[in-house]
């Protein structure tokens, strides 16, 4: 009785239906004994939960209303979004706004940024591209919008892979007139690479030969941009580039309060849409809104008006950031720990930057090694072409030795 349109389509057990697993396991053997590097969140070297304590304090102060009424406005209140501007844009924040058209619509995390992006820029029939190593709900998202998707390769060795990209955005922009592609970056959910500067401007400059072609949306995935190892400004720094592309080029911003205010279940983020032309971006406004109102309505009034609060005083986003940037600084010992010992035993991975993830590729017997491996109670989530690797959900001490058991069960299988 469903929809012709959802038949076949599921969703399938991925990180959250892992977790059911790792909970049993952990009730019988304990804690200690379990290594899980499943879902997406930061935890503590104690394993627990991490929770920016700024951000709690500042969440419990606010004001009931402000945390159970309803948003002003149902894209966003106009304070909110001044206040997603500064997060993204940063210390780039004034020189953008001002040499660009740019607006934002509140959506429920960043998965609601990328569903609003592929159904509103979206028609039946058109090809998104997305990367080969990515985070599967772009999969499922085109498909529940009626769109084709078309992988392109994400390294030429342990570089981006200009020439890939290139290729597969001018095939479908010849063909159809209209290409959406998907960068997740900085930080990129699953392998944890980020583009260099000078491949952001290898990238624009193939945004633009596109545009001579049809229309262009791209759409920036910036879940993990607070994570990038090297710094809040430099992070930014290629967000200039998008300044005065041909007005038939959009970039979209998929934002997040989930990972930089651990806000996971608040769901609050937002889709930002900048441009080089007024009319695009008004039209943006106006479609924006209708999907939100025609979708989830509005989203959690305390989320927005948390971040609001935190831009508001200075203080307070300076000490979120300086706790953040606490975090960071483990996260960076932690991938140094995997590498040094993936080194060590000869475990091959993805090029890695920064952020929460690593890649471990597999061409063949993933899920053999993967059971091989929850019989050693570690659990990690399988993807198309290999398996993620969770750094952000990990101690130093576990890290030490994981690479050598993955390394032991994928050469059973892979001699």
């Amino acid at each position: 009785m469903i929809a012709q349109r959802l038949i076949g389509k599921q969703v399938g057990r991925g990180a959250f239906g892992i977790a059911r697993e790792v909970k049993a396991t952990e009730k019988k053997f304990g804690k200690d004994s379990v290594i899980n590097s499943t879902l997406g969140t930061f935890f503590c070297e104690d394993e627990k939960l991490g929770v920016l304590e700024l951000v709690n304090k500042t969440y419990r102060e606010l004001e009931s209303p402000d945390i159970y009424g309803y948003a002003a406005g149902v894209s966003g209140s106009a304070e909110y979004k001044e206040a997603v501007k500064k997060s993204i844009f940063g210390t780039h924040c004034e020189e953008i706004v001002k040499n660009s058209f740019v607006d934002v619509a509140s959506t429920p995390g960043g998965t609601g940024a990328i569903y609003t992006a592929f159904k509103g820029y979206g028609n039946d029939g058109n090809t998104v591209l997305l990367p080969e190593y990515m985070w599967d709900a772009y999969v499922h998202i085109t498909g529940a919008n009626r769109l084709n998707n078309v992988i392109y390769k994400l390294f030429d060795g342990n570089k981006f892979n200009t020439k890939d990209f290139s290729e597969k955005m001018l095939e479908v922009v010849k063909r159809d007139g209209r290409v959406l592609a998907v960068i997740n970056d900085p930080c990129q959910n699953p392998t944890g690479y980020s583009l260099s500067f000078e491949e952001w401007k290898e990238v624009v400059e193939i945004l633009k030969e596109a545009s001579k072609y049809g229309e262009v949306i791209l759409i920036n995935d910036i879940a993990y941009l607070d994570y990038d190892f090297r710094g809040r400004d430099n992070a930014r720094e290629y967000m200039n580039l998008f300044l005065g592309l041909p007005e038939n080029v959009l970039i979209l911003f998929a934002y997040s309060m989930s990972k930089s205010f651990t806000s996971y279940g608040l769901r609050t983020g937002a889709i930002v849409a900048l441009s080089s032309s007024k009319k695009v971006i008004d039209e943006f406004t106006v479609v924006a809104e209708y999907l939100c109102r025609s979708s989830w309505s509005n989203v959690s009034r305390g989320g927005m008006a948390l971040l609001v609060k935190a831009y508001e005083d200075e203080n307070i986003i300076n000490g979120i950031n300086a706790e953040r940037d606490q975090w960071v600084e483990i996260l960076k010992k932690r991938a140094e720990i995997f590498e040094r010992k993936s080194e060590e035993v000869g475990l091959a991975y993805c090029p890695f930057s920064s952020g929460f993830f690593l890649t471990i590729p597999l061409e063949k017997n993933k899920e053999e090694i993967v059971n091989d491996l929850k019989e050693k109670k570690v659990f990690v989530l399988p993807i198309k072409n290999g398996i993620r690797i969770a750094i952000c959900s990990i101690s130093c001490k576990k890290l030490e030795i994981l690479p050598k058991l993955i390394k032991e069960s994928i050469d059973k299988f892979n001699k």
